[in-house]
């Protein structure tokens, strides 16, 4: 009998309602997605989610074959939220975070025109714009005499009026807290017979309560517990995940099968396109040697440890260093970090935050930087050093955790709670250009991992009938 698959992505429809690029558990998400279309098309493979309907709908998951590499957040929206959606070309400068919210929308446009009109450069630059983009972007649409027409857009239908015994549900993202979509998950297992399986990227929350905030962790507890009532199964990112994850169902009395599937050493180069500009900042960066550190903005990054560790290398002298920029999007929770920077003013300079850079401005940053690091003190998987990899580059890697597994001998180690440990690996490869080199090397003559390989992995778990 030929199954059915529905990836759940009601994580990625919340995460486009305000945001304007997509985090890696996303991009994992999106890739497998596309590469099971490829293989098996549209008829046996859905996206699934919990609609503004109160309904667990499904498309057919060809609407987003081209959002992995071509990610168009109000195309997306546009999907899930319908009409009131504005599209890209539709979008003012500055907000972007209110494309499927009308009212707001409205209401902060009059502001920026206020601002706009009384010549206040700093309130568009404190919102990621700047005056000059707005007043071009307004002129342009007095020029326009009618709103390009809406793309097609597929009616959703309710997974419980497709579903089949055997059908299966896959959760790659986070659904913690969403306790109607576990209900209706139940229920698909009663009534039409649907397994399901998540795929845990780490255990933080439980493991590390320290680096989360408010009931978070709480709340991730209580869903990972309440799972196993319709859980048939789990995937682990990593070997790493695989082994905290038994752990804990074991000790929570519901052990099931976990399988490993390890994500990609690859970062999907976007094409060009027509008309792309890099904001100022990105710009200026490019034309000064750096290193690269890629993620959102959190605590368990250890984003101060290592920012000490570039202060130790400035202050002893004895390399010519180059500046280091941190480019992902910012999260608020991360007091003694945004402190010290604002003590040091940046290190005098030698720091830049690049705050949700484009998958543009991203490339170019992998393709100019010297290396990169990440000294996390606990990941799930890594993403960041694999997409470095895969753009030829080298990192300073946290011996922590996951890490490992994805860094393999192409990297250069460090303990993520020494900030001496920090300091010497990026010294190392700051200093020495051959080792440097040496480890390059080693990624050329290595076959990394690609998304190809994650998507085979779970055609062989989820048992497919081709």
């Amino acid at each position: 009998m030929t199954k059915t698959y529905f990836f759940d992505v009601s994580d990625i429809m919340a995460y486009v309602r305000t945001e304007t690029s997509i985090s890696g558990i996303q991009r994992v998400s999106l890739a497998v997605i596309t590469g099971m279309v490829e293989r098996f098309g549209p008829d046996r493979v859905k996206v699934a989610f919990w609609s503004e309907d109160n309904r667990y709908d499904c498309f057919p998951a060809d609407v987003l074959t081209d959002q992995a590499a071509h990610f168009d957040a109000s195309q997306l929206s546009y999907l899930f939220y319908g009409p009131k959606t504005r599209m890209t070309s539709d979008i003012a400068p500055t907000l972007e975070r209110y494309r499927t919210r009308p009212f707001k929308y409205g209401v902060y446009t009059c502001v920026r025109h206020f601002h706009s009109l009384l010549g206040n450069k700093r309130h568009f630059t404190k919102r990621g714009g700047s005056l000059q983009a707005w007043r071009a972007f307004h002129a342009d649409k007095r020029a326009e005499k009618s709103a390009p027409p809406l793309p097609p857009r597929p009616e959703p239908r309710a997974v419980a009026d497709l579903a089949q015994p055997g059908d299966r549900v896959i959760i790659m993202g986070a659904v913690w807290g969403q306790e109607k979509l576990a209900r209706a998950l139940g229920e698909l297992k009663v009534k039409n017979g649907v397994e399901t399986t998540i795929l845990v990227h780490d255990l933080i929350p439980i493991l590390a309560p320290e680096h989360m905030y408010g009931g978070f962790s709480h709340g991730f507890d209580k869903w990972l517990s309440g799972s196993a009532q319709y859980c048939s199964g789990y995937f682990a990112n990593s070997l790493y995940t695989a082994k905290d994850l038994g752990e804990y169902l074991e000790k929570q009395g519901t052990p099931r099968p976990i399988q490993v599937v390890p994500l990609a050493q690859y970062f999907d180069r976007p094409a060009p396109r027509a008309g792309a500009v890099f904001r100022d900042q990105v710009t200026q960066i490019l034309k000064s040697p750096f290193v690269l550190v890629v993620g959102t903005m959190e605590t368990r990054k250890n984003l101060l440890r290592l920012a000490q560790a570039w202060q130790q290398l400035r202050d002893a002298g004895d390399l010519d260093m180059p500046r280091l920029v941190f480019a992902g999007k910012e999260n608020w929770h991360t007091p003694d970090f945004r402190d010290w920077i604002a003590e040091t003013r940046a290190l005098d300079g030698m720091i830049e935050i690049v705050d949700r850079p484009s998958d543009a401005e991203l490339t170019a940053l992998y393709d100019a930087c010297e290396f990169t690091a990440m000294v996390s003190v606990f990941e799930g998987w890594g993403l960041p050093i694999g997409e470095s990899l895969s753009m030829g580059k080298t990192a300073v890697v946290s011996d922590a955790s996951s890490t490992p597994e994805v860094g393999g001998d192409m990297v250069e180690y460090c303990d993520p709670y020494d900030v001496d440990s920090i300091a010497a690996a990026c010294a190392k490869l700051i200093g020495d250009p051959a080792h440097r080199a040496l480890l390059e090397q080693r990624i050329t003559e290595t076959r990394l991992r690609t998304w190809d390989d994650v998507t085979e992995d779970f055609v062989r778990h989820l048992n497919v009938d081709t």
